[in-house]
């Protein structure tokens, strides 16, 4: 479960004015899911402060797993060693998706190299995950790729996962602890682009909003199409991605795994592309770094 704040537009009337802000806690019920909650919040006229110590006291123990609305955020906290301890400490803390995000980044790469034409054993895939969120979905990349790596500064969170493609696929999936094994990949999905040298020539998607990449092809994805019945479920101003993701690792919504998006772009690209202009320009990746080996092979 989790709480999304919603601050009311309509103002206390000028008669209330010395009346505290009215605060009420609404639970909502998604279909295929776990509840969530909306604090609603109607501020007295003139007043810009939001009573934060109030909203911490009607969230109760989900203060720690809050969601807020575009440009409102709560007084700072410290950062918490863990989420128990988050739990025994005082504030507000918004929720940080910590799987959903690099999973769909995998999804729209997985769709990508479903339309893409270059022959699935000429692809080559490298999961850069450092957490080892992905360590139970690379079954979906082996029919779509001749070579599939993960890099991961601990191997041992691969190696089940190693195991077990061997066993079923036959696949030997190659897992490094090397920055350099994406190099030369066409397509990586990459949780931290801090990793990266900017001399990478494939396509990387990747959720790490923190840090750009000159010079490189990353993969933003736009607005996701979230189901119509838990779109009108969205209050005004939260984020529609991080809702789904709270729905998604909060709530159980295992749906969210199927998120699509309306359209995607490149850093420092203003224009929009669908799967079958990225497929396309996979494609024209793969020609020119065949074409590029060919000629280092004459040389």
């Amino acid at each position: 479960m989790f709480v999304c704040l919603h601050i009311n537009p309509k103002e206390m009337r000028l008669k209330d004015r010395r009346k505290p802000a009215a605060l009420s806690l609404v639970r909502i019920e998604p279909p295929g899911s776990a509840p969530f909650f909306r604090l609603e919040v109607t501020q007295r006229r003139g007043c810009k402060e939001l009573p934060w110590n109030e909203i911490e006291q009607m969230a109760g123990r989900l203060r720690t797993r809050m969601l807020f609305p575009a440009g409102i955020m709560p007084p700072p906290q410290p950062a918490a060693r863990s989420a128990a301890q988050a739990q025994l400490e005082p504030g507000l803390r918004a929720f940080v998706p910590k799987r959903l995000p690099l999973l769909l980044s995998l999804q729209a790469a997985r769709r990508v190299l479903q339309a893409a034409t270059t022959p699935p054993r000429d692809l080559r895939v490298t999961v850069v995950d450092t957490k080892g969120v992905l360590c139970r979905n690379l079954e979906a990349l082996v029919p779509l790729a001749g070579s599939l790596r993960v890099f991961t500064p601990d191997p041992k969170l691969y190696r089940a996962a190693a195991e077990q493609l061997q066993l079923r696929y036959g696949v030997a999936l190659i897992i490094s602890s090397s920055p350099g094994c994406f190099a030369q990949s066409h397509v990586v999905i990459a949780d931290d682009l801090q990793l990266f040298t900017g001399r990478e020539g494939g396509l990387i998607f990747t959720p790490d909003s923190e840090h750009t990449l000159s010079g490189c092809r990353v993969v933003r994805c736009g607005e996701p199409l979230l189901p119509p019945q838990h779109a009108q479920l969205c209050p005004p101003g939260i984020d529609p991605l991080l809702f789904a993701c709270a729905l998604y690792e909060l709530c159980g919504l295992k749906e969210m795994e199927r998120l699509q998006f309306s359209h995607f772009t490149f850093d420092a690209v203003s224009q929009t592309f669908t799967i079958d202009d990225l497929a396309g320009t996979l494609d024209n990746i793969c020609a020119a770094s065949t074409v590029s080996l060919a000629l280092s092979g004459k040389a």
